[in-house]
């Protein structure tokens, strides 16, 4: 999870930083940092905010351009 997927998923879905925010169990400072780059990359938050993004469908496992999941 990179800043900017973080940032083009959160808009996709049309949430707020505070919306994600309760979605992945974190701070908004967290978010906040992450999405300025300011935070790590690694560790709980990425996985946190990877988890928030996945329960509604979205599919953060690939280097290409940010999709949300769709059925076969």
């Amino acid at each position: 999870m990179t800043p900017e997927r973080c940032r083009f998923f959160r808009r996709q879905l049309g949430w707020s930083q505070e919306a994600l925010t309760e979605k992945a169990t974190l701070s908004v400072s967290a978010v906040r940092a992450f999405e300025l780059g300011r935070g790590s990359s690694r560790g709980y938050v990425p996985g946190s905010l990877r988890r928030a993004f996945e329960a509604v469908g979205v599919r953060t496992d690939s280097d290409e351009a940010p999709r949300t999941a769709t059925a076969d």
